[in-house]
């Protein structure tokens, strides 16, 4: 349940309980947490104290090689006690480890037979084996040097178990929860008390506003015999039932006009919307037919070439036949010259048919994209070839960056049934885009990769340019219209606008966009196999 959903009186009392828990917590919390250290830095100074006086005892037996003597000390260190004037009776010594300067040991005290190697850096001490175990400080371990007259004979080792520091925090912590209980208990019936005393005139505020609601009678009025606070708050819901009574009066003519007023604004806005998709629909109309007027003149200059080659590919046939035919007529025909130009022909006459056949699908591949984005029409057709007929109608351009294309099919054959040239016209947009904008002084191997692939009822286009990609700063608007980093430069930002809307309205598929800069930019295309609404094309 919220808490939004309770009474103002419960709310108010679950408040003050909270505030004052998380008041208690903070406060019980770093007062615990100083203690722990407290009694941390406490152990660690009698520990130190115990070591030192300790090493006061030992380095004695230590400098006369006095083995037995050194272990009776240890020996009463640890049960008796009456060496360190029983410091050390809570008996939490594990190991005292006497070495000599060479760290071998000299004599220990070990019941337990604790192996513990030593670190050679180590001094001083320092907390180690800490167990998951709640306030458990592992094992305290202490490296001090054993000196006389300011030279060390060796090195006082001792290991010392936390346990009861553990014992003594866990009984403050239980204390200390008890303590909580008990305060939050109080605090509970205090905050109720509080809350019944502060908010029964609020309440009888409330039961008045409901009545009021319901019986929508704005005539009523309420009192409070005080002068604070709440009393300004009766006076002013008096002053506000005032003037609500005076609004009803004029409330039903304004509902009748503000009615009126949203109807004819409604009117204004379905018109909007109309005129907004006429003038879309004449934007794609008007990119098409520039995107058409574009692949004339490519073809044109990518015709011209082959053309080109091709009248002077007849003009040495013309040329080598009529010498040949001189010759022949002369007399003067020879195997040799007959064989140069009989290969001057057949050169000549290879690179006419190619020249001619590579014009024939330049053309063939125009006369069908034309056709189909002015149509519109529906027809069946393989999706790879289309779309390299496409590239082939754009090679003008591509040719002068120029630009290495990578077409790949899952799938050979793949065919389609939707309109080619809303196809053609998406395909023209995002090769005019990549131009433009991926490859604008591209110093590097320009590249256009297109991968199709068939999933189910679907087919997955991904159209991906290795070019500067796009600016981060239009990166989230790119498919809004007008958005364009080329406006100085022709650019009118419709081109992906086009492109966005052709694949959501017109093909009913998706399209989503990944680009990063200096490396590039994919167009991930999902659209349907059939297109289902032929109608709307």
């Amino acid at each position: 349940m919220k808490i939004t959903n309770l009474s103002i009186k419960n709310q108010l009392t679950i408040t003050f309980i909270l505030i004052s828990s998380i008041i208690i917590f903070v406060v019980t919390y770093f007062n615990f947490y100083s203690s722990i250290e407290q009694k941390k830095d406490s152990f660690i100074q009698n520990s130190l104290i115990e070591a030192n006086l300790l090493a006061e005892f030992v380095v004695t037996p230590l400098i006369f090689d006095d083995i037995e003597g050194a272990e009776d000390i240890l020996n009463k260190v640890t049960k008796d006690n009456n060496i360190l004037n029983k410091v050390t009776k809570d008996n939490n010594i594990l190991k005292i480890v006497i070495y000599d300067n060479n760290r071998n040991i000299f004599a220990q005290y070990n019941p337990s037979n604790i192996l513990t190697p030593i670190n050679k850096k180590f001094k001083g001490y320092y907390f180690d084996n800490k167990k998951s175990e709640f306030l458990n400080f592992g094992t305290l371990k202490i490296l001090m040097p054993l000196n006389n007259l300011e030279k060390q004979y060796g090195t006082l080792y001792i290991e010392k178990s936390t346990e009861i520091i553990t014992n003594i925090l866990k009984k403050v912590f239980k204390d200390l929860i008890v303590f909580i209980l008990i305060l939050l208990f109080i605090i509970y019936i205090i905050s109720t008390v509080l809350s019944n005393y502060l908010l029964k005139p609020i309440l009888y505020l409330a039961k008045t506003s409901e009545e009021i609601a319901k019986t929508r009678d704005y005539k009523i009025r309420v009192t409070y015999n005080s002068k604070n606070e709440i009393a300004s708050l009766y006076k002013a819901f008096n002053f506000l039932l005032v003037d609500i009574e005076k609004l009803t009066v004029n409330l039903e003519n304004q509902v009748i006009y503000r009615t009126k007023e949203l109807n004819n604004k409604k009117e204004l806005l379905e018109k909007s919307l109309k005129d907004l998709k006429e003038t879309q629909e004449q934007l794609i109309q008007s990119e098409k037919m520039s995107a058409l007027g574009n692949l004339v003149s490519g073809l044109a200059h990518e015709v011209n070439t082959p053309l080109g080659n091709a009248i002077t590919s007849s003009s040495i046939i013309q040329k080598e036949s009529n010498h040949l035919l001189e010759d022949i007529k002369n007399n003067t025909l020879k195997r040799s010259i007959m064989e140069s130009r009989l290969f001057i022909l057949s050169e000549s006459s290879h690179l006419l048919v190619r020249t001619l056949d590579y014009a024939s699908n330049l053309i063939k591949s125009f006369k069908q994209i034309s056709v189909d984005q002015i149509t519109n029409d529906i027809r069946e057709f393989n999706i790879k070839d289309y779309i390299k007929e496409i590239f082939l109608t754009n090679s003008n351009k591509l040719k002068s960056i120029p630009v290495k294309i990578i077409i790949k099919c899952e799938e050979d054959g793949l065919l389609i049934k939707t309109s080619p040239g809303v196809i053609a016209q998406i395909f023209n947009n995002l090769i005019q885009n990549s131009i433009i904008h991926g490859f604008n002084n591209f110093k590097n191997n320009a590249r256009i990769k297109v991968i199709i692939s068939s999933k189910k009822d679907m087919i997955n286009i991904v159209y991906e340019d290795n070019g500067q990609g796009i600016d981060l700063n239009i990166k989230e608007s790119v498919f809004e219209p007008f958005i364009t980093t080329k406006r100085n430069s022709g650019g009118t930002g419709l081109g992906l606008n086009i492109v966005y809307n052709l694949i959501y309205q017109r093909l009913k598929g998706s399209l989503t966009l990944t680009s990063k800069k200096d490396v590039g930019t994919k167009f991930v295309i999902e659209i349907p196999k059939i297109y289902s609404n032929e109608e709307e094309i």
